[in-house]
């Protein structure tokens, strides 16, 4: 624990607002260091047991089923990233006064390591991971947490300064910081998304800058310089900033050129990291990606030949791009990550073979005309499930013959039946995946055994 603050929390009341992983770990964490802790969740009790039973077992007192006047009574709140700030319970808290913080926040103060952290509307997960794993090539003691992962709040307190912590963060969790301040920022890319909870992409692009806004001179931040908004945003930066994609004279930074990722030093020395044909994630996107990842190591310490070694030996997370299997000559690809337009718009675009795509789920009151062009290129088929059907078809209706079906798997039978040898079937949703499913892991595995189930 930071020493200033170690005893920030002992003694005090604390309300944890929600029971899903990342309240149970800052309960938990709370509880360990003297705290009086109320976890308060809006479900009932039977729909959160495994939480309900965790919770008495560490003997930290729950409320299920709706919120009573108790929270009203603590010395600060803990809430859940799910958690709107313009709620009325939320709205009712700041209005008597009571401090609210998030989980992100909370485990930062617990945390001594230095942290790395990423955001972006694309690539966070991938990009975590990889500096995760760039860094245990190296040989450093990393923990990989946050919105991907475990709990940022599991493992905050066990990271000393020997260690590194590498974090990705969204909006919602940049809502709810107070002092967060990571030794490395990632910036990766700002597009719309999650327009349903922040209005606007305004609001949308000051949230995200705050994963910088407490950084000082002597940090640094990895931005992405084609990235028109970001560079706009991350202008106002006090610290040490970094682009990827393009060098800047005079700075540190990573571009691609004749095939390969390059690396430019403090001193302007010029470092070849690799070939691109001899990485093993693939795309334009993903290329960035790597740039970015190997900045925010190498500023760290971690030399070439380790990033080389990485980048070689990578193996990419689940619902990314995933190839699944080849049935009869057809390829069919888990994108189930693939929650935005943008996402979409980068997998398409890596694509040479005719693509089948099966797109849908919940809106994120997102453009889905921006698809148009690249599925006129890339797409001889769609397939739509979910609420966002009857949008997506008014935006893409005559551009390529286009079907509705009632269910994943009805969707998955009838890309089966539309397909033929040298075809890709690519379940890419453009979407939230509340409407149907429970998260984009639990709509990438029921795509995954359907698919399975193919003969």
């Amino acid at each position: 624990m930071k020493p200033a603050e170690a005893k920030d929390f002992q003694g005090s009341s604390m309300v944890v607002l929600g029971a899903a992983r990342s309240g149970l770990a800052a309960a938990a964490l709370l509880n360990r260091h003297g705290a009086r802790v109320l976890v308060s969740e809006a479900a009932s009790e039977n729909l959160k047991s495994d939480a309900a039973r965790r919770l008495r077992s560490l003997g930290i007192e729950s409320e299920f089923g709706g919120h009573t006047e108790r929270i009203f009574q603590a010395d600060g709140w803990v809430i859940s990233p799910g958690i709107p700030l313009d709620g009325p319970v939320v709205r009712e808290a700041r209005k008597r006064g009571i401090p609210v913080i998030g989980e992100l926040e909370l485990a930062f103060r617990f945390c001594r390591a230095p942290v790395v952290a990423v955001t972006g509307s694309n690539g966070k997960s991938t990009v975590t991971d990889l500096i995760g794993h760039l860094f245990a090539v190296h040989g450093v003691s990393v923990k990989v947490a946050g919105n991907i992962g475990d709990s940022f709040a599991e493992h905050a307190e066990s990271l000393d300064e020997s260690k590194v912590a590498v974090v990705e963060v969204s909006s919602f969790q940049l809502e709810t910081i107070d002092r967060f301040r990571p030794r490395v920022a990632v910036f990766l890319n700002l597009t719309p998304d999650h327009l349903d909870r922040h209005g606007s992409m305004e609001t949308y692009g000051k949230l995200k800058a705050r994963i910088f806004e407490n950084q000082t001179a002597s940090d640094a931040l990895v931005y992405n310089i084609l990235d028109a908004r970001v560079v706009q945003l991350t202008s106002m930066s006090r610290g040490w900033r970094i682009p990827f994609g393009r060098c800047v004279e005079g700075h540190i930074c990573g571009y691609e050129r004749d095939g390969h990722l390059k690396i430019r030093d403090v001193a302007q020395k010029e470092h070849d990291v690799i070939a691109v044909n001899e990485m093993t994630l693939a795309g334009e996107h993903n290329r960035l990606n790597s740039l970015a990842a190997a900045l925010a190591v190498h500023t760290m310490g971690v030399d070439i030949a380790s990033i080389r070694e990485g980048l070689m030996t990578y193996r990419s997370l689940p619902h990314r791009l995933e190839k699944i299997r080849t049935v009869r000559g057809v390829e069919w690809i888990n994108d189930s990550k693939a929650t935005n337009v943008d996402a979409v718009y980068y997998a398409l675009s890596g694509f040479e073979k005719p693509v089948i795509l099966i797109a849908g789920g919940k809106d994120k009151q997102s453009d889905f005309t921006l698809l148009s062009r690249r599925i006129r290129e890339k797409v001889k088929k769609i397939i739509l499930i979910g609420e966002s059907a009857e949008k997506m078809e008014k935006a893409w209706r005559g551009l390529v013959p286009l079907t509705r079906a009632e269910s994943l798997e009805q969707a998955v039978h009838l890309a089966a039946e539309a397909s033929k040898e040298g075809d890709i079937v690519l379940f890419s949703p453009a979407c939230a995946s509340f409407d149907m499913f429970e998260n984009f892991e639990d709509r990438g595995n029921q795509f995954r055994d359907l698919v399975e189930r193919l003969s």
